[in-house]
């Protein structure tokens, strides 16, 4: 199984309050599906675009379950990642919806969906070493995290007893210097872009924001690495939440830059780029805008994260205004992982 990405790193919710554009079309990258399944879930009729064929197979189980479990099920599945009775429920339930390529891919890994889901495969691997690893240095980790009162409390305790251990000189080192994040990053290009300058300086700072400004009991991506302990109902992906109508879901195996050169010139409301520019070299990511420009409507929005800032806006030379919201959106982007989180428009003439 190739699947990178079992659950989304990136704020799906920033997404879908960024973007949601009811009635109208949407072009997102499929990855885990988490993004595309909020924004069809508030009405957005999505097109998700990935070019592995395994991460649209996650997706299309997703958007199956999504039209047969009832919730609890949906978050023992999806958020919690363990669930001892899902082959037999896959195989009554969800299997006759799939697409039979996506039916033979689960019949040889919905076992995944038995325990351990998001530690099975891909990123969600290191990011729980990770994981083992601050509990084993900082025994009360867990403790702190179940129990803290406030978030200042949190915070106090994190920066006296916890970040000075976890991301001390000899961490900060062997991020820039070793294949340590590789595990992290399974795109070279996004390596290479990790361990230069200050990333891992800038990571600290950027935990430590979303520390100070909430309960991590409350998180569903640190809390599961922190804690060792799933997201609440309630505070996990957002298509979770239930109130789901009818999806309207497109999914292409495609190239994101054919997507959007290929689809009718403004014909978009919105699209997510994800951190696909932090795969590309500075040629693929001129191509990119060009297109992702050329598919908006006026006013048209253009959602894009990046690992590492670069030193030049290839959106903005494509004629895209970045909105000054985004000065805002490192800060709101609760994984902690972006540099820059920017939202751009297209001129309304």
């Amino acid at each position: 199984m190739t699947i990178l990405f079992t659950r989304a790193w990136e704020d799906d919710r920033l997404d879908l309050e960024l973007l949601s554009s009811p009635g109208q079309e949407v072009l997102v990258v499929a990855a885990a599906g988490d993004a595309a399944l909020a924004l069809a879930a508030c009405g957005s009729r999505v097109v998700a675009v990935d070019t592995n064929p395994d991460q649209l197979a996650l997706v299309r189980l997703k958007l199956a379950a999504a039209g047969v479990l009832d919730d609890a099920s949906l978050y023992r599945w999806f958020e919690v990642g363990a669930d001892p009775s899902a082959p037999s429920v896959y195989r009554q339930l969800v299997r006759p919806l799939l697409p039979e390529d996506a039916a033979v891919f689960w019949d040889g890994h919905i076992e995944a969906v038995v325990g351990g889901f998001h530690t099975h495969s891909g990123v969600g691997r290191p990011f729980a070493r990770l994981g083992r690893f601050a509990r084993l240095i900082c025994p009360g980790l867990t403790k702190l995290i179940e129990t803290a009162p406030d978030p200042s409390f949190q915070s106090a305790s994190w920066r006296k007893h916890v970040a000075p251990r976890l991301f001390g000189p000899l961490t900060h080192a062997a991020m820039r210097h070793t294949r340590l994040l590789a595990p992290l990053a399974p795109n070279r290009a996004e390596l290479d872009r990790m361990r230069t300058g200050g990333w891992s300086h800038g990571l600290v700072d950027r935990i430590d924001g979303v520390v100070a400004n909430g309960l991590i009991r409350r998180h569903p991506w640190w809390r599961p690495v922190f804690a060792g302990r799933p997201a609440d109902p309630g505070d996990g992906a957002a298509w979770l939440d239930g109130g789901r109508g009818p999806l309207d879901l497109t999914l292409m195996q495609v190239d994101l830059a054919a997507a959007l050169a290929s689809r009718p010139r403004a014909s978009l409301a919105a699209a997510s780029l994800s951190n696909v520019p932090d795969w590309l070299d500075a040629r693929g990511i001129d191509l990119l805008a060009a297109a992702a420009a050329g598919a908006l409507q006026p006013g048209g929005r253009l959602l894009v994260r990046r690992v590492v800032r670069p030193e030049s806006d290839a959106f903005v030379r494509a004629g895209l205004i970045r909105d000054p919201v985004s000065d805002s959106l490192v800060a709101r982007e609760r994984t902690a992982l972006y540099e820059a989180v920017d939202l751009y428009r297209k001129p309304e003439n």
